[in-house]
Parts: structure tokens; sequence; C-alpha cells
């Protein structure tokens, strides 16, 4: 009887560490996806929008944020995001806890000082800025991939300066 407690208890500790170990590679999966951005600092984000009339998509994150990788996992990989994003965002990601220095309207911050600057208190978020890198607007929260879409075509359109975002929708049907 010991021997099969023994056996029994040797394969559910088996079991969690492949469910462990296949949970963590998932995770640092979906997470690359997204640091292989061909943009590599803010500063470089905010001179391709400038040169490309392109306006500025910022997710915010926190390394600890279940919501932020939910996010990674399924809102940024959507075909239709990514199409939205490629062609008419650039798109960058900033750790909102991190004390990585950049500049911004003349002024260096370190990304949390940058977060607090615009009122974000929570993770994840996601920040507009025109190409000219002037603020549009912060979406808090985890939103899904098909309500994320139509936020990047309400921002892109430039739909905010007529209508309400609801409005907006109401018309897309």
């Amino acid at each position: 009887m010991e021997k099969i407690a023994k056996k029994s208890l040797s394969l559910i500790i088996l079991f969690l560490f492949i469910a462990l170990v296949s949970e963590s590679w998932s995770v640092e999966k979906s997470k690359s996806k997204f640091n292989n951005s061909s943009v590599k600092s803010f500063n470089e984000a905010l001179t391709i929008a400038k040169k490309e009339k392109k306006k500025i998509v910022i997710n915010i994150y926190a390394d600890w944020c279940i919501w932020c990788k939910k996010m990674d996992k399924d809102v940024f990989p959507d075909v239709n995001v990514q199409k939205e994003l490629n062609k008419n965002f650039v798109f960058f990601r900033m750790n909102g806890e991190s004390n990585a220095l950049i500049e911004y309207d003349g002024r260096k911050f370190t990304h949390a000082q940058f977060v607090k600057a615009f009122g974000i208190r929570g993770f994840p978020a996601t920040l507009f800025l025109n190409y000219d890198s002037k603020p549009i607007t912060v979406l808090p929260g985890y939103v899904d991939a098909s309500m994320f879409v139509n936020v990047l075509k309400y921002i892109a359109e430039e739909a905010y300066l007529r209508v309400n975002f609801d409005e907006f929708l109401k018309q897309k049907k």
C-alpha cells in the first residue's frame, strides 16, 4: 500500500511540474510576440510616428498583472488587432513600474512617472497619442479583441473628434 501511495504522489508531482512548465512556456511564448517589435524604444516610437504620420498605441503593463498577460495572449495576437495596429499605428509596450528613463515633451521621466503623469493608476492601460505625441486618450483595463479593434478604428478614423464611442459603434452596425 505504501508503494502505491509513493507512486501516486510521484505521479502527482510529475503532473504538476509538467503543467507548471507548459504554462510558463505558453506565457513566455505569448510575450515574445510583442517583444520582437521593430520599435525598441519609446523615443524611436515617437520618431517613427512623426515620420509616418501614424498615431501611437502604448500598451502599459506590469510584470505581475494577470490581465496584462491575458491581453498579450488573447488580444494583441488577434489577426484583426494586428491588421489595425500595423496599418494605422506605431505600437510600443511600456512596463508601467519600470525606472527606465524616457524623454517626453522636453522632460525626462521614468516609465512609472510617465504613467502617473497621465493619471494611470492600474494595469493594463492603453495610451493613445497623436503622431505629434500629443495625448488622445487613455483606455483603462482589459478589453477583448473584438472591442479593441473597434477602439483602434475609432482612434484611427479620428471619430473621437465627431462622436462619442457609443455613437460610433451604432454607426458601424
